[in-house]
This record gives structure tokens, C-alpha cells and sequence, in this order.
């Protein structure tokens, strides 16, 4: 394969999480930084580059007559995405803090400031989300062709400490871990890569 500078991806992700099962954007009608529908939600700015981690763990057979490994199988395989929220609103920590509570709001009123209110804390299992990261790559032309990233489940965690500081945003470090989603094909449980390769002709 011929080596392609347009193949070269410089561009910040977008992050939008939905219920699982929500049907995927479309590569041709969704436009990249177009919305995603009304069941996806898009996680706001993020304050650093989305990391994508994949650590695996083999099982090595060994034999005595031979002092290397003969066959390597696959045992557990993780793979974490990892940035952090700029946006600090309780909808972005509920998902940062696992929690399925409701979150209230209040109004302003006469003799009411306007605020909205989270509870966390206690909930043995996480809730699960689909979740999407998209880029771009630039054609010729300069079309912002979608490059997109979906995980079909996954649980979020805070991925470290949320810190108030005179001279930082207060971001919040988020890590999502994949899981495998088993209804569907062995080799296609874990994640989606779609990268669109050129613009359509009509």
C-alpha cells in the first residue's frame, strides 16, 4: 500500500455515550460533528487527547524438548479509553461515579437559587453504556471525513483525583473500560472501527 499523508489523523474526539442496543450513526448521512441522534449524548470538551489502552494476557505452551514457546493463546484481553471532562456538571460525574440516582433540579425563583443536585455512593454494580469516539481525517478536498470508534458496552470510572486548583480546570478523569458484548460473533464483541475513506459522488 502506497504511504498517504491524508492518512494521517490530527483531530480531537468527540465522546457521546448511549443505552446499549442504540443503533449506530450512519457512515454516509451522519456527518462528523453532526449530532448523533436523540439517543446519543455527547460528553462536552474534554481538557486531554482520548487514550486508547489494550493490554492482553497470553497463556505460553511450552514443551521440554524446545527452550521456546510453541503456542500462545489469548486469556484476557482489556482495553480502556482514558481522557479527561472539562465540563463539570452532575450529569458527567454520575457517569464518572457510577451512579444510576436521578439527578434533581431546581429553578431560580424569588427565594430559590437554581441548582441541580446529585447522591452517589453504595451501588454494587456500574451502569452500562454504548459508547462512540469520533475524529476526522481531511481528503483533497478538505471534507472532514468521520473517523469513529464504538464500544457496544462499557462501564465508566473516576479515573483518578477530581482537583480544584487556582491555575487548572477542575476536569473530570474518566476511563472506560469495553466489555464484550456476547450476542454478538466471536471477534466482533469488543469494539467498531469505522473510518470513512472517501466522499460520496452524489
Amino acid at each position: 500500500m502506497a504511504n498517504s499523508v491524508s492518512d494521517i489523523m490530527i483531530a480531537p474526539a468527540n465522546i457521546w455515550y448511549s443505552a446499549t442496543g442504540v443503533a449506530l450513526p450512519d457512515e454516509t448521512s451522519v456527518a462528523f460533528g453532526a449530532s448523533w441522534g436523540a439517543s446519543w449524548t455527547s460528553i462536552g470538551y474534554t481538557l486531554t487527547p482520548l487514550a486508547i489502552n489494550l493490554e492482553v494476557e497470553t497463556f505460553d505452551l511450552e514443551v521440554q524438548q524446545l527452550a521456546s514457546v510453541v503456542k500462545q493463546v489469548k486469556v484476557k484481553e482489556t482495553m480502556t479509553f482514558e481522557t479527561s471532562l472539562a465540563e463539570l456538571t452532575a450529569v458527567n460525574l454520575k457517569l464518572a461515579l457510577g451512579s444510576t440516582s436521578t439527578i434533581t433540579t431546581s429553578a431560580a425563583g424569588a427565594s430559590q437559587h437554581a441548582f441541580e443536585d446529585l447522591k452517589a455512593g453504595g451501588e454494587v454494580l456500574i451502569p452500562e453504556y454504548q459508547w462512540g469516539f469520533e475524529g476526522y481525517l481531511l481528503d483533497t478536498s478538505n471534507h472532514q471525513l468521520p473517523v469513529r470508534f464504538f464500544i457496544y458496552r462499557g462501564t465508566a470510572v473516576l479515573n483518578g483525583a477530581l482537583e480544584f486548583s487556582k491555575n487548572a480546570a477542575a476536569g473530570i478523569p474518566l476511563q472506560i473500560t469495553a466489555l464484550a458484548d456476547t450476542t454478538k460473533t466471536s471477534g466482533q464483541q469488543l469494539v467498531n472501527f469505522q473510518r470513512v475513506t472517501g466522499w460520496k459522488t452524489s
